[in-house]
C-alpha cells in the first residue's frame, strides 16, 4: 500500500488509534541478519524481547484496567478513577524484579486540569413485577472547558464540595423510540424518559437536530432521562458513540434533571430482549451522585528503565484516562501496550540501548493536559530525546471499514521539507515483523504526540484506522462509546500484538542504529519562553505547534522555564530571544480569593529587565482570556494586569478590557513585519495597552496590538494578544510574520 499524506481535512482532533493484525514472528529474527530490523542483542542467547509479547498478558492487563468501576465513568480523566489505574501500572512495574534490579525508577507527576469530575453513584433500578432489579449505567461528566455546564452534571450543583449529595428520582417511564413518540409526547409530570439514543446521536443526527430533540424532551419537565443504546456495526446506525462523553445534553445551560445511560443488551436481568419489553416496567428509579471540581486534579506516570547509553533518550507513552465508558479500545488498548514494553524487557533481561522512559498520560481526554505538563516538566529530557511514540488506540472498524497501522507525525511540509525519517524508521521496523506500517503525514492535532512537535522531537502516533475513509474516526472504531470493551478488543486480538511488537522494536532499536531522524539544522541558537506564572498548558509553546516548529527551523533550541519554577538570570543566559507568557492561573470558584495567586516576583522581574537592558531580545505577551488550542477562547484571564511589574520597567502599562477584533494592521515598515500587512489574533482576545516611546508595528481599531521598543542595548517587543502565536487550526495566516520574528532575534544575537 502506498504511503498516505493526509493535511487538514476530515481528520478531527484527538484521533485514537492502534494496530494491524499480522501473521509475523520475532522469534525467527537471529544475530546474523544484520539488516534484518529488529534482532537479538549481540552477545545474548535465549530470548528476545519481541518473544516476550504475549497476548494473554496484554489482555489480562486490559481486563484490570477496564474493570475499574466500568460504566461508572471512574476511569475518567482527573478522578480517583485515574489514580487507581495509575496505582495499577505502577504496582505492575515494581513487581518486575529485572527491572527494578536494573534501577527502575518510578515518578508521579500531579498537575491542575481546569476541571474534572468524580463518579460517586451512578444507578438506574426498573422494577418489573414488583421486583427492584439493578441495571448497569453510566453518567456524564459535563462539559470540559464552560464550568457553568460542568456543574449542570454535579448533583448538588456545587463545586468542590467533595462530599456525598445523592439526587434519587424515581417515577413511571415513558418510551420515547421514534420521531414520532417524541412529537407526541405529553407534559411529564415527573416521569422519566427512556429515549432511544439514536433520536440524539449527534454523530448520527447532527448537533443542531440532536439539540432540537433533547431541548423538546428538557422543556416538558421530566424528573430524569435515561438514554438506551444499541451495539450496531453497521455504517450510518447509532451505538452510542460519545454518549458519556460530551454528549449533546452538554450543550445546555440551563438545569438538567439525572441523565443516566444503559445499554439494551444489559437488561436481561431484567426480562427486556427489546423495546417491546419495556411496558414490563412499572418505575424506574435514578441514583445520581456526582462531583465537579476546578480546578481538576490530575497526574502522569513515567517509569525511567536505564539504557546502555544515558545522554540519548526514546519515549513511549499512551493516556490511561478513558472516557465514560470501559475504555477498552480508547486507551487502554495502548496504555497495556506501553505496559508490555516493560514485561518484554523483563522477561527477556533486556537492556535498551538508550534511556527508555514509559509515560501514562492523565486527563488526555480533556484537551492533552497530560503530554503538556511531562513535556514542561522534563525540559532536560527533551534535549535528549531520539524520538517519541505515542500509543494511542486501537479500533474496531464497522462493516466497510478497513483500517491498518498509521504512524502519524506533523512534517516540516510548510517549510518545504515533507519528509517523516522517524515514521519511515518505525515503518521498516515493522515491515521486518510482516507487520504493515504507514507513515501518515498529518498537519494538525492528533494526540499527545503532536505536542513534542513544538520542541522539535521526532514523534509517532500509532493509530489503527483508515485514514482516506472519511467516517468520523471515534464513530467508524468504536471508540468513546459504551461498548469498547475488552470483549470487543479482543476482535482485533493480533492488532494489539503488533501495536506491542512495533513499540518494543521502537524501545530496543532505536539508538542502537542511527539514522538521521531530523530534518531541522543542528541548533546553533536559543529561544526561552518563560511560563513561571502560566497555569494553563493550552497558553504555552506546546500548543503554539507551528511556531515552535518555525524557531527549529531557523536553528532555535527551544527551552521553557516551566509553570510552578520562578525564572532566574541563568534561565536566560545565552538566549537570543525570551518569550514571556501571560500571568495566568485558574479562576477562583468559591467567590473567595483563589488559594493561590500567581504573580511575577520582584527578583523574577529585575532579572528579565537586566536581560533585555543587556542587550536582549525580549518579547511580552498578554491574554485577556483563556486559550485552548486552536486560540479558543474561553473564560476572561483575572491575572492580565500582573504582567504589569514587568511592562512598567519600560514604560509600558495594560489596561482593563478586550481589545474587540480579529486581525491587527501592519502600520510599519520593519524586518519584523516584512511581507505581512495583518497579524491574526485571537477573538476579542488583546489587551489595551499605554506607553511612552516606542515604534508601533500594528495597531487593531486604533489601538497598539504590537510595539517594538529600544531599551538600552536591548530590544523588547509587545504582543497585545498571545493568540498572535498561535492559529484557529487552518493553514497559518501569520506564518511570515513569525518567521521573520525567528530570523530577527537571530541577528539580534550576533
Amino acid at each position: 500500500m502506498p504511503k498516505v499524506t493526509m493535511m487538514m481535512g476530515f481528520l478531527v482532533l484527538l484521533l485514537c488509534s492502534g494496530g494491524l493484525a499480522s501473521d509475523g514472528d520475532l522469534g525467527s529474527i537471529v544475530v546474523a541478519q544484520e539488516d534484518a530490523g529488529p534482532r537479538q542483542p549481540e552477545g545474548r542467547v535465549g530470548p528476545t524481547p519481541y518473544d516476550g509479547v504475549s497476548e494473554a498478558s496484554l489482555f489480562e492487563n486490559l481486563e484490570n484496567l477496564t474493570t475499574i468501576r466500568p460504566f461508572a465513568g471512574w476511569r475518567n480523566s482527573a478522578s480517583v478513577g485515574e489514580k487507581q489505574a495509575m496505582d495499577l501500572v505502577q504496582a505492575r512495574l515494581e513487581s518486575m524484579r529485572h527491572l527494578m534490579s536494573r534501577g527502575l525508577q518510578i515518578e508521579r507527576q500531579p498537575f491542575h486540569t481546569f476541571s474534572g469530575t468524580d463518579f460517586r453513584d451512578t444507578r438506574v433500578e426498573f422494577v418489573v413485577n414488583g421486583v427492584a432489579i439493578e441495571v448497569p449505567a453510566f453518567g456524564i461528566s459535563g462539559h470540559r472547558d464552560y464550568l457553568n455546564r460542568a456543574l449542570l452534571f454535579d448533583s448538588d450543583g456545587v463545586v468542590n464540595d467533595n462530599e456525598p449529595d445523592p439526587v434519587v428520582v424515581e417515577g413511571a417511564p415513558i418510551i420515547v423510540r421514534t420521531e414520532a413518540d417524541l412529537a407526541s409526547l405529553p407534559d411529564l409530570n415527573g416521569q422519566i424518559v427512556i429515549v432511544d439514543f439514536a433520536l440524539i446521536d449527534r454523530s448520527i443526527q447532527g448537533w443542531d437536530l440532536a439539540w432540537t430533540r433533547a431541548r423538546s424532551i428538557l422543556d416538558l419537565n421530566p424528573s430524569g432521562i435515561v438514554p438506551v443504546t444499541i451495539f450496531s456495526n453497521r455504517n450510518g446506525e447509532s451505538h452510542g458513540t460519545f454518549a458519556g462523553d460530551l454528549p449533546v445534553w452538554t450543550a445546555f445551560d440551563d438545569t438538567l434533571p439525572p441523565i443516566l445511560t444503559i445499554r439494551l443488551e444489559d437488561l436481561d436481568v431484567a426480562g427486556i430482549y427489546g423495546w417491546g419489553d419495556f411496558g414490563r416496567v412499572e418505575s424506574v428509579c435514578l441514583t445520581w451522585d456526582m462531583d465537579v471540581f476546578s480546578p481538576g486534579f490530575s497526574e502522569n506516570l513515567m517509569a525511567r528503565i536505564p539504557g546502555v547509553d544515558h545522554s540519548r533518550a526514546v519515549i513511549i507513552g499512551a493516556h490511561i484516562d478513558s472516557p465514560n465508558s470501559p475504555g477498552g479500545i480508547d486507551d487502554g488498548s495502548g496504555s497495556v501496550v506501553v505496559l508490555e514494553v516493560a514485561q518484554a524487557l523483563e522477561v527477556a533481561k533486556a537492556i535498551p540501548p538508550v534511556d527508555l522512559y514509559l509515560v501514562w498520560y492523565g486527563s488526555h481526554e480533556r484537551g492533552l493536559y497530560g503530554s503538556s505538563h511531562f513535556i514542561a516538566g522534563h525540559q532536560d529530557l527533551l534535549d535528549r530525546t531520539l524520538a517519541v511514540l505515542q500509543v494511542d488506540c486501537l479500533s474496531v472498524p464497522l462493516d466497510g471499514i478497513n483500517p491498518y497501522l498509521n504512524l502519524e507525525t506533523w512534517s516540516y511540509g510548510r517549510f518545504g521539507n515533507a519528509q517523516t525519517p522517524w515514521p519511515d524508521y518505525l515503518a521498516g521496523l515493522a515491515d521486518s515483523m510482516g507487520v504493515y506500517a504507514n507513515p501518515l503525514d498529518y498537519w494538525g492535532l492528533v494526540s499527545d504526540n503532536t505536542n513534542y512537535s513544538a520542541w522539535d522531537v521526532p514523534n509517532a502516533n500509532l493509530i489503527f484506522f483508515d485514514p482516506t475513509n472519511p467516517t468520523e474516526v471515534h464513530y467508524a472504531g468504536h471508540m468513546h462509546d459504551p461498548y469498547e470493551t475488552v470483549e470487543l478488543a479482543q476482535t482485533e486480538a493480533g492488532t494489539v500484538v503488533d501495536m506491542a511488537k512495533t513499540a518494543v522494536a521502537a524501545a530496543m532499536e532505536t539508538g542502537r542504529e542511527d539514522p538521521p531522524l531530523k530534518v531541522t539544522p543542528a541548533p546553533d541558537r536559543r529561544a526561552v519562553f518563560v511560563a513561571s506564572h502560566t497555569e494553563s498548558a493550552h497558553m504555552t509553546p506546546t500548543h503554539f505547534i507551528e511556531f515552535g516548529m518555525t524557531l527549529a527551523w531557523e536553528g532555535f533550541d527551544v527551552d521553557m522555564v516551566p509553570y510552578g519554577r520562578n525564572v532566574t538570570s541563568a534561565d536566560l543566559e545565552g538566549a537570543e530571544v525570551v518569550i514571556v507568557l501571560p500571568v495566568h492561573d485558574y479562576p477562583s470558584v468559591d467567590g473567595d480569593v483563589d488559594s493561590y495567586d500567581e504573580a511575577f516576583t520582584e527578583p523574577e522581574v529585575d532579572a528579565l529587565e537586566a536581560y533585555a537592558r543587556g542587550g536582549g531580545f525580549l518579547v511580552l505577551t498578554n491574554s485577556a482570556n483563556r486559550l485552548k488550542y486552536y486560540n479558543y477562547v474561553y473564560e476572561a484571564n483575572e491575572d492580565w494586569s500582573d504582567l504589569n511589574p514587568l511592562a512598567d520597567r519600560f514604560n509600558i502599562e495594560f489596561h482593563s478590557g478586550a481589545m474587540a477584533g480579529l486581525e491587527a494592521v501592519v502600520t510599519a515598515t520593519h524586518p519584523l513585519v516584512d511581507g505581512v500587512t495583518a497579524i491574526a489574533m485571537a477573538p476579542d482576545n488583546g489587551v489595551s495597552l499605554t506607553h511612552s516611546s516606542g515604534r508601533v508595528l500594528a495597531r487593531l481599531n486604533g489601538e497598539t496590538a504590537v510595539l517594538l521598543r529600544d531599551i538600552d542595548d536591548g530590544q523588547v517587543l509587545v504582543l497585545a494578544d498571545l493568540g498572535m502565536l498561535s492559529n484557529d487550526g487552518g493553514v497559518p495566516e501569520n506564518l511570515r510574520f513569525w518567521r521573520n520574528l525567528a530570523e530577527y532575534a537571530r541577528e539580534m544575537g550576533r
